[in-house]
């Protein structure tokens, strides 16, 4: 598949890096040389300079033999014209980034006008993404495949919990719950366990599950299996006005902290049932006058990385029962973070990457076995893939013991007519069936490449 993308922004460039490893044929279009030269260095890539919203640079770059352009620049008219015009010169589909909510609503109404297949929006996700960690007081990320059938949930396994020191393989009779492990971080190290490995105290921990077996195993471990009572967001920009008004639609009381006055303004009118102060919060004196360390759970939202950090590790430090969340969006400042006490990491690129990989993978798969989802956990370095096997899927019929996988390749769960279970080696994939699997290989693009 030929795909052109325009914005070496950090959506931009993180999706063209993810779909050059895919070995996808990528063609990267941006007016800043500096940026281009970056991913010239470091992608296998063809690199345009021009402006994407002139039809004479995407006839420069023979955009009309590409089968998907995606637009991701810092301005969405600047998206929305760019893929109304890759439209007009023959591409089949087009994407484009829309951070603006009013411009947003209004790109669903004129889709078939403007040719544009798809719109996103980072922020928006990447809140949609903190609100399901919110659904489960002890939820480190929460991710949901099959239709909602089932559930992948990151969590920290504590030093008094009755799952210290078991087996994964004993797992299930401790807790009497259907779970299935399927990766674990210890002491900055990711990886995919197997039967014999044993729980530690510490552990950063994910598992496989229905909605309902997530609840009960959680109540087993003697963790609080409901939401966060209440919220606080630092920061009222786009991704913290998103996630406050997820919260209070559904009825997690919100307070939200800016110190910039005009915003704080803004967000009274349109989150009229939310508390709205206008401080800094860097101000360890206003943070407590104002109660914050007895929050359920406080998000560090703002545009900047290390006021996000720092307010999260006074709150983790001085409030230790609160859930965190911090927001970043320095990939080198990330790889910094995961083993200091900041909590839950959001990096709205990643999450936008992986929206818009699913997409291209469910065009290109129509006919072939198809990745119905995809995400990443654990520090975004395991891959939880969902396919839908068809009639030409390899290996099916044949019983999981003796078939060949690749390594650190784990078939977690079948979902089989509408029913999920978990495969032991007797069982088999059979034609219709969806299979999540779960890699720290970032090589497989299909079904057919878990297999040795």
């Amino acid at each position: 598949m030929k795909i052109a993308i325009t914005g070496c922004g950090k959506v931009g460039t993180t999706l063209a890096g993810k779909l050059s490893k895919e070995k996808y044929d990528v063609i990267v279009i941006d007016k800043e040389e500096k940026k281009l030269q970056y991913v010239n260095d470091t992608m296998d890539v063809l690199c345009i300079c021009g402006d994407a919203a002139s039809a004479d640079t995407l006839l420069s770059a023979n955009i009309g033999t590409c089968d998907l352009f995606i637009a991701m620049t810092n301005s969405d008219e600047t998206n929305i014209l760019s893929c109304h015009l890759a439209k007009r010169l023959g591409v089949e589909r087009t994407i484009a980034r829309v951070r603006n909510p009013q411009l947003a609503r209004t790109v669903e109404l004129i889709k078939s006008d403007t040719g544009i297949s798809m719109s996103i929006n980072p922020d928006l996700d990447a809140a949609k993404v903190i609100y399901r960690a919110l659904r489960f007081r002890n939820a480190e990320q929460v991710e949901t495949f099959a239709k909602g059938m089932t559930e992948v949930i990151t969590f920290v396994v504590k030093d008094d919990s009755p799952i210290c020191n078991t087996r994964i393989s004993d797992l299930q009779n401790k807790t009497k719950t259907k779970v299935f492990a399927c990766g674990i971080k210890r002491n900055g190290e990711v990886f995919i366990p197997n039967g014999d490995t044993v729980i530690m105290a510490g552990d950063t921990m994910s598992f496989v599950a229905s909605g309902k077996d997530s609840y009960t195993f959680f109540k087993k471990i003697g963790y609080d299996p409901g939401s966060v009572k209440n919220l606080t967001i630092i920061g009222g920009g786009r991704l913290g006005y998103f996630v406050g008004k997820l919260a209070v639609e559904n009825g997690i009381p919100v307070t939200i902290i800016d110190k910039n006055e005009e915003v704080c303004n803004s967000l009274s009118n349109r989150l009229p049932s939310a508390d709205i102060l206008c401080g800094d919060a860097m101000d360890t004196n206003f943070l407590e006058e104002e109660d914050i360390l007895n929050s359920a759970a406080v998000a560090t939202l703002t545009s900047n990385d290390p006021v996000n950090v720092m307010v999260s590790m006074f709150v983790h430090k001085n409030s230790p029962d609160s859930k965190v969340i911090t927001k970043i969006k320095s990939s080198d400042f990330e790889e910094m973070l995961f083993n200091l006490d900041v909590g839950i990491i959001v990096n709205p690129k990643y999450i936008a990457a992986d929206n818009v990989l699913r997409y291209v993978k469910a065009i290109e798969n129509v006919l072939a076995e198809e990745t119905q989802s995809m995400c990443h956990i654990m520090d975004n370095k395991v891959a939880v893939m969902e396919f839908l096997l068809s009639s030409t899927a390899v290996n099916t019929g044949i019983m999981l013991k003796d078939i060949k996988f690749k390594k650190n390749i784990m078939i977690t769960q079948i979902i089989r007519g509408g029913r999920p279970f978990i495969p032991g080696g007797n069982d088999t994939m059979e034609v219709g069936d969806v299979v999540l699997v779960v890699t720290t290989q970032e090589s497989i693009t299909c079904f057919a490449d878990i297999f040795a």
